[in-house]
């Protein structure tokens, strides 16, 4: 099994992705609701939605028999091989009206299909389709729901997944560039990684980490610059980390500090990434002042020691 050369790779369980769907719910519901009108066969209709639950994200393609129940995308036929996700509201409600008639209500599960891909430095939604577990039965009123809701559905799962991202950030006052060039979905993450571009036919056999909820993998290369960047971050403090002020009364006092000034041949061992080994710089500035009694008192010699 390969692995495709990367600076940095964040995997993410689905039930990681809902919990923040589950946040998004809780405290930004306007996102998740909707009014709208639109003239259908010369007719003006109203409606309104709400996703009375927060939606959640199932990783891989719907099976078979639901895709062929899926109203799709215009140009889609087939579902892609690989970086399908669903996009599930458990509880969609729906209220949809001709202009001076009766209203009508729905309320069903209901799912966006999409394929995420690695492009132009983020990650793209390519929406497949919305499958609707009981649609309406009457023809008219599921033209109305495709060409009225369908395409806003499209787009608002779409805004919701295009937002799983990795921007560019500053880390341990370092500058680090996290373009996406890779999108990967298993039956267990969703991986987002970042650097060289890489094969595409390495994808299918990358060997993620399992067992945890989030895991990131950090190349070498980077590793290194994070760690050299947080251990020039706290240099650059010019706090001792050594403060040592000792008296011995009569006698003498001493004082003794400490300065770290970064590291030095910072090296990642090839077998096991985790461990680092380096040299460190540090900087020492100590006295002794013999004799330690108040400048003015006692004989030339005791006062001559005062800065020794």
């Amino acid at each position: 099994m390969g692995t495709p050369t990367l600076d940095l790779a964040v995997g993410v369980t689905s039930a990681t992705l809902d919990r923040g769907l589950r946040q998004l719910h809780a405290g930004h519901r306007e996102l998740l609701r909707g009014d709208h009108g639109e003239v259908v066969s010369g007719i003006r209709y109203s409606l309104g939605w709400d996703l009375r639950e927060p939606p959640r994200i199932s990783l891989g393609a719907p099976d078979p028999a639901r895709w062929d129940k899926t109203w799709k995308q215009a140009g889609v036929s087939t579902l892609p091989s690989s970086g399908v996700v669903q996009l599930v509201m458990p509880s969609l409600w729906l209220r949809w009206a001709p202009e001076g008639g009766t209203s009508r209500e729905l309320s069903c599960t209901v799912a966006v299909s999409a394929r995420l891909l690695a492009v132009d430095g983020g990650v793209r939604a390519d929406l497949l389709g919305v499958w609707m577990e009981t649609p309406p039965t009457d023809r008219n009123d599921r033209t109305v729901l495709k060409r009225v809701l369908v395409p806003r559905l499209l787009k608002r799962g779409g805004d919701l997944l295009k937002a799983l991202r990795l921007p560019a950030q500053q880390f341990l006052g370092e500058s680090v560039d996290l373009t996406p060039v890779l999108v990967d979905v298993t039956d267990r993450y969703l991986v987002v990684a970042t650097g060289p571009r890489p094969d595409p036919a390495s994808v299918s056999a990358v060997d993620w980490p399992t067992g945890k909820e989030v895991f990131c993998l950090v190349a070498p290369a980077l590793l290194k610059r994070l760690v050299n960047a947080a251990a020039q971050q706290e240099a650059d403090k010019h706090e001792p980390v050594v403060d040592v002020d000792e008296t011995l009364a009569g006698v003498l006092r001493a004082t003794l500090k400490a300065y770290f000034r970064g590291l030095k041949d910072l090296r990642v061992d090839a077998r096991n990434p985790t461990r680092l080994t380096a040299g460190v710089d540090i900087a020492w500035k100590g006295g002794v002042t013999l004799f330690p009694i108040a400048p003015g008192e006692g004989c030339a010699l005791v006062e001559a020691t005062q800065n020794m």
